[in-house]
């Protein structure tokens, strides 16, 4: 038995292999007529291959080294496998979207359109610097499907719109892949370069219907680049992977984003907005505007909260169970903090965690990780260095943990605490901060400070502590284990641990605050809360 000749992406190009590939099942674009030479028209060629493929019910369409210059819209069909071999570039040459699965005019809801869909190396080359080829485009566009593989191949200089497109989609990856260059044509400084969005109307996929709000899910992304391509009047993303738009009581769930890099982006690297049951692990992150921003429906945005049936609901919506970990995070930008995650009044984030992740540097007065209207949080194990505002900020948030952090020089405060009830600071080691170490402020109820290492607060101001319990008022403040130092530096904090008056039910004991601090008489502790409670036994009463 002779051992069957194949050609997988990366192989070298042999007689035999070539044709194996010119076989029914295996489809070879040269032979309907598709030039690569880059001086004619291919698509025609191309699209007689994949047109053959879809009435085959299914076929691999491979396309040889060289340049094929694009000058209509592809459209790729059910169960087809695209190759493009080492060598072999897609040249867009239409101002148009270079391919979509299906038709225009067709009317498959749900996951119902063509699906199945592999699509594979080469260089995808939007050309959007290009005069004539400026205006806003799309490279690749799925919709109303499921089963699509997006991998091993370089995505360049995309004009307004997205490299890849996932609407309406139901299990997808998108792997190894480089998204290399994008240009504004203007009004689309926000552009994704994989945007997961759903099928809300034609303003959002422009396609086909059925405009019947299907959301996506059960999507992976990973090994794969973001950033510049170096071609004249491009710059890096706007944005990495992301959504932005949204109904209510619709949801984008399980996405999954591991082990890319993002260089260069101008604003947040990944928005997960209204995303549920999403990871976030292992990713690099350099010099991007900001990182990850974890979002809740936008309550002043009037298409976003519409119901499916387009009424206004005026409200935002839930969102849960988040993990961003494993993550490193270095010279971010002045765009937004490294890691926000942003509630409303009427749309909580629940059940996040943000753990074991390296973040080192912002500008423009970003702190490292930001926390509004959040509940059941887990903020643990990461290290914060070289941040230009606070090193971890926290503010309308319940049930919250943050724990175990290591926070090197912030420019404000190491870990600040507004307005929030039944949450934990405990064992966090902070370093020379610009402002206090700790800054705790209400209304709030019933917070844990415990175990905390701060020294050297006050470095840039002068009216700082170690540990402060601010003037708007916190009941119930549990102040224990905590360890302060006056630090190296030539402006001292006034304490080490001070609580304003109005502050009441305060228990604190065992707290370490040696050393000479600035305040008069240089004590480490200022407690003007109403009677605190400063033994060391249980209170509380006990049974006989």
């Amino acid at each position: 038995m002779t051992t069957p000749v194949v050609w997988r992406p990366g192989m070298d190009v042999t007689a035999g292999r070539l044709a194996a590939m010119a076989q029914a099942a295996s489809l070879l674009v040269t032979n309907y007529g598709a030039d690569g030479s880059g001086s004619t028209d291919a698509a025609p060629g191309i699209q007689l291959a994949l047109n053959l493929a879809r009435d085959l019910g299914g076929a691999q369409v491979v396309v040889p080294p060289g340049v094929y210059l694009i000058g209509q819209t592809l459209r790729i069909y059910g169960n087809t496998r695209l190759s493009l071999m080492a060598g072999a570039e897609f040249r867009r040459n239409v101002a148009a979207t270079m391919m979509i699965n299906g038709d225009a005019g067709q009317e498959f809801g749900g996951y119902s359109g063509h699906s199945g869909i592999t699509v594979e190396g080469g260089l995808w080359n939007m050309r959007g610097a290009t005069s004539g080829l400026t205006a806003s485009a799309m490279c690749m566009s799925f919709g109303h499907c499921s089963d699509i593989v997006v991998r091993d191949l370089e995505i360049r200089d995309v004009p307004g719109f997205h490299a890849v497109e996932l609407n309406s989609t139901n299990h997808a990856l998108i792997t190894n892949c480089r998204f290399r260059g994008y240009r504004d044509p203007g009004g689309r400084d926000f552009s994704e370069a994989v945007q997961i969005d759903l099928a809300k109307s034609s303003a959002v996929f422009g396609g086909f219907g059925p405009y019947d709000n299907t959301e996506s899910k059960d999507i992976a992304i990973t090994a794969c680049h973001f950033g510049d391509s170096d071609t004249a009047s491009t710059t890096a993303w706007p944005r990495g992977i992301g959504s932005h738009s949204a109904t209510i009581t619709k949801w984008h769930r399980r996405i999954r984003i591991a082990n890319c890099s993002f260089e260069n982006l101008l604003q947040f690297a990944i928005s997960a907005y209204n995303w549920e049951d999403t990871t976030i692990t292992g990713n690099t992150f350099v010099s991007c505007g900001s990182g990850v921003r974890i979002r809740t429906v936008i309550l002043t945005d009037p298409e976003d909260t519409k119901d499916p049936a387009g009424n206004q609901t005026n409200a935002s919506q839930n969102m849960r169970n988040i993990t961003v970990s494993g993550n490193s995070f270095r010279a971010g930008g002045s765009y937004d903090n490294v890691i926000v995650a942003q509630g409303e009044t009427s749309g909580t984030i629940l059940n996040l965690s943000i753990v074991g992740n390296t973040i080192d540097g912002t500008t423009g007065n970003q702190s490292g990780i930001r926390l509004n209207r959040v509940s059941r949080a887990t903020v643990s194990g990461n290290v914060v260095a070289n941040v230009d505002n606070s090193g971890i900020s926290t503010e309308n948030q319940n049930n919250t943990v943050i724990s175990g952090n290591v926070i090197w020089t912030p420019g404000d405060h190491g870990i600040t605490m507004v307005a929030s009830d039944n949450s934990n600071i405990i064992g966090n080691q902070i370093r020379d901060p610009g402002d206090s170490g700790i800054f705790v402020n209400g209304p709030g109820t019933d917070i844990q400070i415990k175990s905390n290492f701060v020294d050297g607060a006050n470095r840039n101001n002068s009216s700082s502590y170690g540990i402060r319990l601010s003037t708007t008022a916190v009941v119930g403040a549990d102040i224990v284990g905590n360890k302060c130092r006056p630090g190296g530096s030539s402006t001292k904090a006034i304490r080490g641990l001070s609580i304003a008056a109005g502050n009441s039910g305060v228990h604190r004991c065992a707290n370490d605050m040696r050393g000479t601090w600035s305040g008069a008489g240089g004590q480490g502790i200022d407690d003007k809360s109403t009677t605190p409670d400063k033994t060391a036994t249980d209170i509380g009463g006990e049974a006989a």
